[in-house]
């Protein structure tokens, strides 16, 4: 699978290196070259990111796009920043570019203010995707018919994907790794890069991985993020995707070895674990905009899926 890395000056070294190091991590442990990777800037013979970093890279407009193309941060700190960054030189040409490597079939993901990037592109219209909590309304003002998720690790719809903050890469690169690698390399992966032991990771395992794996379990997990207060029945959701109950039941424990009532409750609690991240709600408020009427049930499961209990959580 060929690779591009876009890498805009002043972009997150963070994203940069793991971007690196998870291509390089898949291809040793494969022990054979599943992924051949460049990186691209706008001029010169290097990208120079944050702090000092630079790394090798090829000039944007003589490059053809290849079968994926992963987006790098765009470099602004604030959504004031963002909005000034977007109106540069740099990021229209790189606009224009990716917009016509997905045009061209080239699959495109980013992360944090990466996703930005896609919205410069024209590719966030009438799509599920998720950037940096904090920079979501800022997103849905600058792209209005997009379906902005904050609560979502990581979104894919049709051959765009997205992830949270700058830290949400690792999943967003181990998600495509298991997408054209197979799960079972992207499992070695994060086993090798130790992300297992990230305290964010072990929560964002089943909605991460799932579009990897199969198109009807993706829709699942929209479906489900869209209705998080609602009572979720199986043969309507089956319904609202144009297929059975038996169907939706077989697909989804293939795919996750999980009942698909077991895999909802697996995203309301990955949902309620993103509220604790990020908001001051009590349990109880956030019980009931996950869709739990009982809050005890719903700190039973966090301590069961985290070993930690939710005052633990948020103060690590």
């Amino acid at each position: 699978m060929k690779v591009d890395i876009i890498a805009l000056d002043d972009c997150g070294p963070a994203a940069l290196g793991i971007t690196l190091d998870v291509l390089e991590t898949v291809n040793r442990l494969a022990q054979r070259p599943v992924f051949e990777w460049r990186v691209l800037c706008i001029q010169g013979s290097a990208s120079r990111a944050r702090y000092g970093v630079r790394a090798a890279a090829q000039q944007l407009s003589r490059a053809r796009p290849r079968d994926l193309v992963i987006v790098l941060g765009a470099g602004a700190a604030t959504a004031e920043g963002l909005r000034e960054r977007l109106a540069n030189d740099d990021v229209l040409e790189a606009g224009k570019w990716i917009g016509s490597a997905w045009s061209s079939g080239s699959v495109v993901a980013a992360s944090c203010t990466g996703v930005f990037l896609l919205g410069a592109a024209g590719l966030l219209d009438g799509r599920r995707c998720t950037t940096t909590w904090w920079l979501v309304p800022t997103l849905a003002a600058l792209h209005p018919t997009c379906n902005a998720e904050a609560d979502a690790m990581i979104t894919e719809d049709r051959r765009v994907w997205t992830a949270g903050a700058s830290f949400a890469h690792i999943d967003l690169m181990l998600s495509l790794t298991a997408r054209f690698a197979g799960p079972q390399l992207a499992q070695q992966t994060a086993r090798y890069l130790v992300v297992d032991q990230r305290a964010s990771q072990a929560r964002y395992v089943i909605p991460a991985f799932l579009a990897a794996q199969d198109s009807l379990a993706s829709k699942v997990e929209g479906y489900v993020r869209r209705r998080l207060a609602r009572p979720i029945d199986l043969e309507a959701m089956a319904s609202s995707m144009g297929t059975s109950g038996r169907t939706l039941n077989r697909r989804i424990r293939r795919a996750t070895s999980l009942s698909p009532m077991r895999l909802v409750q697996k995203i309301r609690v990955d949902a309620a674990l993103h509220l604790l991240d990020t908001t001051r709600l009590t349990l109880p408020q956030i019980a009931e905009r996950v869709g739990f009427a009982d809050s005890s049930a719903l700190y039973r499961l966090l301590v069961r899926h985290t070993g930690k209990s939710p005052t633990e959580l948020r103060s690590r």
